[in-house]
């Protein structure tokens, strides 16, 4: 199967596509062929013009693709252009497109609480959550691991409170090594309060997002650490965390709506497929931490999988 990969730059976009690419390539002969999507304006320019001043692909364009892909808005245009030149190809959006685009798609894949959305059964795949690798092998004990985003619509981000909570998971499991991880919405504000924290924690790592080395060690202490502690707005990060072994918590954050995303969030907690830090408050406005742990009987989350097994179903019948 000769698959055509539109990539849009964003981790988040790219990491899904990369994981559900590698769930078919395990049961499939795949050959992935990537390409950046271009501007809009040239995406556009390509579209009303009917390809006449497309620039072409070098060295692709005899590759009878099986399959064009992608995920995020910057790459559906791309996408549609792209379906024109390799007729035979069935397209496939990873995420909900512009209604304006929708129809031009063989396949959309969204996630449930996507489901108000106007899409066409026949084209609709939908999966939970964020399209994640699966590790289902043993953890380590000693180690555990802290997901930390950044501001956001969702949730209010108290940098203080987080890294009290921080304190209170070093403090209580103070035989574990842990791993904060941060991510590019962090602001410098909590890098540095992360920093200052190392000098009091001997047990904590600072894994800065900015260093190059960091992507590889992400994806070894997410399938390493035997608890992993992840910020609320950090949806990618969560579903990574629910799709590997391990406990898997979330920081207590106040919500500053009822959306979408925080109706997902407080669902997984609600059915204990996630554990969370809970905060009780006791007199003259002191609280305790405590940690709500998740069922212990959840399993490994395999939406990848699920989705990779019902994309191809759709496939073979055509």
């Amino acid at each position: 199967m000769n698959i055509l990969w539109v990539k849009d730059g964003k981790l988040g976009h790219e990491k899904q596509v990369e994981a559900l690419l590698e769930e078919i390539g395990s049961t499939q002969d795949i050959n992935i062929t990537e390409i950046k999507a271009s501007t809009v304006l040239n995406q556009i320019l390509e579209l009303i013009t009917f390809g006449l001043l497309s620039k072409g692909i070098d060295g692709v364009e005899n590759i009878g693709f099986d399959l064009i892909i992608g995920a995020g808005s910057n790459t559906h245009l791309e996408m549609i252009n792209l379906k024109k030149r390799f007729k035979k190809a069935k397209a496939i959006s990873i995420l909900c497109p512009n209604i304006v685009f929708r129809k031009k798609f063989d396949y959309i894949c969204v996630p449930n609480h996507d489901l108000h959305k106007r899409l066409s059964k026949q084209k609709s795949i939908f999966f939970e959550g964020s399209l994640s690798k699966i590790y289902d092998g043993p953890t380590e004990d000693s180690l555990g691991m802290f997901s930390i985003g950044g501001i956001n619509k969702h949730y209010e981000f108290d940098e203080d409170y987080i890294l009290e909570q921080i304190c209170f998971l070093a403090s209580i499991y103070p035989y574990k090594i842990w791993h904060i991880f941060n991510s590019r919405r962090t602001p410098s504000s909590m890098n540095n309060k992360i920093k200052n924290l190392l000098e009091s924690y001997k047990n904590i790592s600072f894994e800065d997002v900015h260093n190059n080395n960091v992507k590889n060690k992400y994806q070894d202490i997410l399938h390493s650490a035997s608890i992993k502690v992840i910020t609320k707005d950090s949806v990618n990060m969560v579903y990574e965390s629910l799709s590997s072994s391990g406990q898997s918590f979330l920081f207590d954050m106040d919500a500053k709506n009822s959306n979408k995303i925080v109706k997902n969030i407080n669902a997984l907690i609600n059915e204990r497929r996630i554990g969370c830090l809970d905060k009780t408050l006791m007199a003259d406005g002191l609280y305790n931490l405590k940690l709500r742990p998740q069922n212990k009987h959840f399993d490994v989350m395999r939406e990848v999988e699920k989705l990779a097994y019902t994309i191809l179903k759709k496939l073979n019948r055509r």
